[in-house]
């Protein structure tokens, strides 16, 4: 098959890149396993992206690999990785019920510990308000002798021990406060509480640990970018440059002119978007914004008002609505910075986008925004850029 292969003229579709890229073959494959862009590649990305990385020939690869694919596709039956990847399953979800069993057994010591430690407080309550009432009749037994009963006046005379406080030295005083013993318990119970919220934490914290070895088994098969999303090179204000489509940074600062970059192909139907925040100055948003309302105004961002054409969060932690004054520059976002991923998810179905920190997971709160059909208009993914320097990339892959 090998041989077949080395001899047959392959039929190599074009890179989609555009540019450079334009009419040039995608016949070179790029096997490094730390780049983000392996697979199938042209002449042109190779020389761009891939000068250091493990390239080969695209025939050469499929007749190396032809070579053992037929004596390994039997060797593991898949109904046997199947049975395997069940009993994987099984394990986990057993180990986890065990450990819910075990914490259950542990929360039920706690609880009876609260219960007990409610009852004993509320028996030395009762017990203090009694002794309150009873007190210049035990005081007068004692002072007469009317005790017969050694064990019951020494227990008369430690309740009374219990209410006493020496407030200056030499000089005892009768002290009933039952509000004491109250506040006391009080502030005890604040402090358990106060753990249990940090218990909380840490419990989140370590089930994120938990999980986070097979998060990236929980996405769908294609976690990546199904479309080749790139900076587009007409639909941005003068300042903003662009490198290898997949970068853009602010060479000037900015008031609320030439802010916007919008991102190629619109939008057609529901999908996200990964965006690394390069560097950052001052303000950079991110969001989707409507081609025809942003070239209306020259790319100027009015965010003061109404009808400005996007739906974004920024780095300030504040979110900006085109429709919902509501929603429009007001401070319900999370902040983000230099180094931090930001997805962007626009379900078309609902008119919803959602916004998260793809590195800060336990730090952010995820962000949804509601937006309107735009009235003959295309929607686009769009960043706004304030200040020089500021510089985003759009990541490939989403994990």
């Amino acid at each position: 098959m090998s041989e077949d292969i080395k001899t047959r003229a392959l039929n190599y579709l074009n890179c989609p890149l555009g540019d450079m890229h334009e009419g040039e073959q995608l016949n070179f494959v790029c096997i490094d396993s730390t780049c983000k862009e392996m697979g199938l590649i042209c002449p042109v990305c190779r020389s761009q992206k891939h000068a250091k990385h493990k390239v080969i020939p695209l025939k050469i690869f499929l007749a190396d690999i032809s070579v053992n694919v037929n004596g390994k596709q039997n060797q593991n039956s898949i109904d046997s990785l199947l049975t395997q990847l069940d009993q994987t399953r099984a394990r986990l979800l057993s180990t986890l019920k065990e450990t819910v069993q075990k914490m259950v057994l542990q929360i039920k010591i706690l609880e009876d510990q609260i219960n007990l430690s409610h009852k004993n407080t509320r028996q030395r309550l009762l017990e203090q308000n009694q002794t309150q009432m009873n007190f210049p009749q035990i005081f007068q037994q004692i002072l007469n002798s009317q005790y017969k009963n050694v064990d019951q006046l020494k227990q008369d005379v430690r309740k009374i021990i219990d209410n006493v406080s020496q407030l200056q030295a030499g000089k005892i005083e009768i002290d009933f406060k039952p509000q004491k013993l109250y506040d006391q318990y009080q502030k005890a119970s604040q402090e358990s509480i106060s753990q249990f919220n940090q218990l909380l934490t840490q419990f989140k914290q370590s089930l994120y640990k938990i999980f986070k070895p097979i998060e990236k088994y929980t996405v769908p098969l294609q976690a990546s970018n199904s479309t080749n999303f790139t900076f587009s090179t007409v639909l941005k204000s003068p300042t903003i440059n662009i490198t290898e489509q997949k970068i853009a940074h602010q060479t000037a600062n900015q008031n609320s002119e030439n802010r916007f970059i919008l991102i190629e192909p619109q939008i057609v139907e529901s999908c996200k978007i990964a965006i690394k925040i390069s560097n950052l100055s001052n303000f950079i948003g991110i969001g989707i914004a409507y081609k025809n309302v942003l070239l209306g105004k020259n790319m100027k961002f009015d965010h003061q008002n109404l009808g400005h054409g996007s739906y974004m969060i920024s780095s300030n932690a504040h979110t900006w609505s085109h429709s919902k004054k509501e929603e429009n520059m007001v401070q319900k976002a999370f902040n983000f910075t230099t180094g931090d991923i930001i997805i962007v998810e626009i379900m078309l179905e609902n008119k919803t986008l959602k916004f998260t920190c793809k590195n800060k997971p336990n730090e952010t709160q995820a962000i949804n925004l509601t937006f309107d059909n735009p009235d003959n208009d295309d929607i686009h993914f769009c960043v706004n850029m304030c200040y020089s320097g500021e510089k985003v990339e759009i990541l490939d892959d989403l994990e």
